[in-house]
């Protein structure tokens, strides 16, 4: 399988795209991997789950802020109803030459950055949906005048992180991205169980030893990481949703050991289970 392209179609007025996007649940990556020339920034208004950039995997929830730079395979699954503001532009949509003036080189950097994928703090969410709202109801010029006021708010914040590691690098390959994509697809159909590697590497049709090494060159993490990633992600809802024991939580999420499991909590989410579900609680009454 490879990667979805998704072709954008610009209107014939404008230079770029700004769009509400609702959708109901989509629960497996297969639904929502893709990618696309155009940068992407997208705004969560109502939705969570899970973020698939490059070779991360976050949970999103409202407020989601994000910058996809071009090509950068992404995608957002769940199990609830979605609403986002999308906005898409091509890096060269104002000119091969225009973001390499000096006045524009924060944007021109932004771009840069975008390779990696950006999240980006709280702190600026406020004005940048503002933006993102005013956008959508402009028309013309004005449009378009909010477009770079937004770019260059996200140019100038210092309140962010790159989701994709700087070695990461991705050089396109639609083979290798529809490769990864099985394996996510894998794991989140097994992962509270144990994972037979065998069977997703014959899924790729190579040997178990081929595919560990697969799997580090271009994730940069071990198929054990990924796999504790999603178990830790899955326990993290059941600490909030339910109240079954960490015990119970432990196995129900696919570990066989309780102190393995809270170290493993406790390196991704830098919280003990207990202190999660509590700051939880507290943040909830």
């Amino acid at each position: 399988m490879k990667p979805g392209y998704e072709k954008i179609i610009e209107p014939a007025e404008q230079s770029f795209t700004a769009r509400m996007v609702n959708r109901d649940s989509r629960p497996l990556l297969s639904q929502a991997w893709h990618y696309h020339p155009e940068i992407e920034i997208c705004y969560t208004l109502k939705s969570n789950g899970r973020r698939f950039v490059g070779n991360q995997i976050d949970d999103y929830q409202k407020g989601d802020l994000v910058l996809l730079g071009s090509n950068l395979p992404h995608g957002f699954t769940t199990e609830h109803k979605c609403s986002q503001i999308v906005l898409q532009m091509m890096p060269n949509f104002m000119g091969d030459a225009f973001f390499l003036k000096p006045e524009l080189r924060h944007i021109h950097s932004l771009f840069e950055r975008a390779k990696q994928g950006i999240a980006f703090s709280d702190k600026v969410k406020p004005k940048a949906l503002r933006l993102m709202r005013k956008i959508l109801a402009e028309k013309g010029l004005s449009k378009f005048m909010y477009l770079l006021e937004l770019l260059q708010l996200l140019a100038v914040c210092q309140q962010y992180e790159t989701i994709c590691p700087k070695t990461y690098a991705l050089e396109f390959n639609e083979t290798q991205l529809g490769r990864i994509k099985i394996v996510y697809d894998h794991i989140m159909q097994h992962y509270t169980k144990v994972v037979n590697i065998k069977e997703v590497a014959d899924k790729l049709n190579i040997s178990e030893a081929a595919f560990y090494k697969f799997i580090k060159k271009q994730t940069q993490k071990t198929y054990t990481q990924i796999i504790n990633e999603f178990r830790i992600n899955y326990a993290g809802r059941l600490l909030m949703d339910t109240e079954k024991s960490v015990g119970e939580i432990c196995h129900e999420c696919g570990f066989n050991n309780v102190s393995y499991f809270n170290r493993k909590f406790k390196q991704l989410m830098q919280r003990t289970p207990e202190n999660f579900r509590q700051q939880y609680a507290n943040t909830a009454s």
